[in-house]
């Protein structure tokens, strides 16, 4: 099963032969469910999608980004990984754009309808931090939180959320460093990136962005190296909408 994740124009446009469309508003909470954007929906929801595309217990998937908006793809790969598929899933580096600028096959043919398959989730909740985990993490030095955001929002740019600023002990590491051109880095680079933030090997990692596609790409990124990796899902638009909670705000001039 290959899924190409992008907008449908973007699909329509060229994809992997057979490749099915897939949106993250396909695997989000439906609007008016909850206050916060990208949430994970329940766990019955994603089974029905997965069954009405085809995804079945045996199913081997294949993610396929459309362009350097690796992000989206991550949190399809992260969202299966939650419905217990993670052993079965990849994500292929380079995308769709690499792909086709190999000169390889390509088709402008939706998929055909789907073939209702039997999907048993085999849900992993411990992938999900809660706000409550979070705020534990903020004092424990045993954990890291990396703030997958550009730089000058976790500098204090507010970026439209309550209050500006970043999560307290959190490192930042911009999710667009971990790629370039749609390809991800070596390991090496990768590894080097998150020791040079301040991310030791051997600890626990919870990454957050501003509403959790960001984040997914960082969580996908520790996972890979082997960190014990979790993602926050509420994410910034939580944390910074909560007032108990602290931010570390930008320094007045």
């Amino acid at each position: 099963m290959i899924l190409h994740v992008g907008r449908r124009a973007q699909y329509d446009s060229g994809h992997i032969a057979g490749a099915r469309p897939v949106a993250l508003a396909d695997i989000s909470a439906p609007a008016g469910e909850s206050k916060l954007s990208l949430q994970l929906p329940t766990v019955e929801q994603l089974t029905t999608w997965a069954q009405h595309n085809g995804i079945g217990d045996n199913t081997r998937i294949i993610i396929v980004p459309h362009d350097d908006t690796l992000q989206s793809a991550a949190r399809v790969y992260l969202t299966l990984a939650y419905l217990g598929a993670l052993d079965r899933t990849s994500l292929l580096d380079g995308g769709y754009k690499t792909w086709r600028s190999e000169g390889r096959a390509v088709s402008t043919v939706p998929a055909p309808t789907a073939t209702m398959s039997h999907f048993t989730p085999h849900p992993q909740p411990t992938l999900i931090a809660t706000m409550d985990q979070v705020e534990h993490a903020t004092h424990d030095a045993r954990v890291t939180l990396v703030d997958a955001r550009l730089t000058r929002f976790y500098n204090g740019d507010g970026g439209g959320y309550p209050r500006p600023g970043h999560i307290p002990t959190a490192v930042n590491i911009p999710f667009p460093s971990v790629s370039t051109g749609g390809l991800f880095k070596t390991p090496t680079a990768l590894h080097k990136l998150f020791l040079d933030a301040g991310v030791a090997d051997g600890k626990p990692v919870v990454t957050y962005c501003h509403i959790g596609q960001q984040a997914s790409l960082l969580w996908f990124v520790a996972t890979l190296l082997g960190y014990d990796a979790q993602m926050f899902d509420g994410s910034f638009q939580e944390w910074s909408g909560t007032d108990r909670l602290p931010v570390i705000a930008p320094k007045t001039p």
